[in-house]
């Protein structure tokens, strides 16, 4: 299947460079990254503590409920 994807210049010579490192080409290598990607499971934090620093919830909304009890559920979905 093709797809047409956008990069920024830079990235794109970049990652044309390190697809030539692994002998690949930029298609190949950009397959690869998405089937690894793909085989991880998603995980999601079960506190607040866990999602902190999580680079992969950094564009996410979060809703926080506006509760007056001192527990609260938040939803990382």
């Amino acid at each position: 299947m093709n797809v047409t994807i956008k990069i920024d210049e830079e990235d794109c010579r970049k990652a044309r460079h390190r697809a030539v490192d692994l002998g690949l080409s930029l298609s190949g290598w950009v397959t690869k990254l998405i089937h690894r990607e793909l085989m991880q499971p998603i995980t999601k934090p079960k506190s607040l503590l866990e999602a902190l620093g999580n680079e992969q919830l950094a564009g996410r909304d979060v809703k926080f409920p506006r509760t007056r009890t001192p527990s609260r559920n938040v939803d990382f979905s």
